[in-house]
């Protein structure tokens, strides 16, 4: 059976990044969703946010410096400030302790395979919030030996299996550069200052001033008091601690 391509109302798009995986303790992975005919409009808000001081480089949580704070704070208030004007404009993140990670026991000794069902488990999340929409996800440009096409089979099958009425909600999954992408850099922010928190980062004697009034700020407005327990399923900043066996 051939499927009719879909009307652009009827996408949305799905921005994902995550922190690192080996270097702290919890890995955090974080999507930004956002209808199709929207997005480009979200991109200029973003891109007008920054200026006049950062008209042209990436901004990212490891550059964020006192000379820069003001306008990322600004870039990120973007998101917190235009609920209306792009709905759904929400972000939803995981966390998953590594400690607790066998990656021997469950993922045949692959820490990508691990990684790749973190990511499902995330995508699969947006499709049961946004029960409507078809997905184009994109999450950051990494080097792999995965191909985005097999997860995208995996989702669907998955979804199938829940009696989504869709069909084939997840019709993309592309690679993107985060250089290029505004939506994805405001992504590694999002997810950047709740790792801050997380690993504990903003206790340790040597704490970026500006990365922790940073990472206040984005507490702050998102309403997270503490980002080590859950908040509720939905809303616009949700936070998803996963329960590994």
């Amino acid at each position: 059976m051939t499927r009719i391509t879909p009307d652009a109302e009827e996408i949305s798009e799905i921005y994902i990044d995550e922190t690192s995986q080996t270097k702290h303790r919890y890995l955090i992975i974080g999507g930004l969703i956002i209808h199709s005919i929207q997005r480009e409009a979200l991109e200029a808000a973003l891109y007008e946010a920054r200026l006049p001081e950062l008209p042209a480089m990436e901004l990212g949580w490891t550059k964020v410096s006192a000379f820069k704070l003001d306008a990322y704070k600004r870039f990120v208030d973007v998101f917190f400030d235009n609920f209306q004007k792009f709905e759904p404009l929400e972000h939803h993140l995981l966390v998953v302790d590594t400690h607790k990670l066998d990656h021997r026991r469950h993922n045949g000794g692959s820490r990508e395979v691990g990684f790749n069902k973190e990511v499902y488990q995330l995508c699969d999340k947006f499709a049961r919030l946004y029960s409507k929409p078809l997905f184009h996800v994109y999450p950051d440009s990494r080097t792999t030996r995965s191909d985005p096409e097999e997860l995208r089979l995996i989702l669907n099958r998955g979804r199938a299996k829940k009696y989504d009425a869709r069909e084939w909600p997840f019709r993309r999954i592309h690679f993107r550069q985060s250089h290029e992408w505004q939506c994805l850099q405001l992504v590694d922010l999002l997810i950047g200052a709740t790792a801050y928190k997380i690993n504990g980062h903003d206790l340790k004697p040597d704490a970026s001033p500006a990365k922790t009034s940073l990472s206040n700020h984005i507490m702050q407005r998102a309403g997270i008091r503490d980002p080590m327990r859950d908040t509720a399923m939905s809303g616009k900043f949700t936070i998803w601690h996963r329960r590994l066996q």
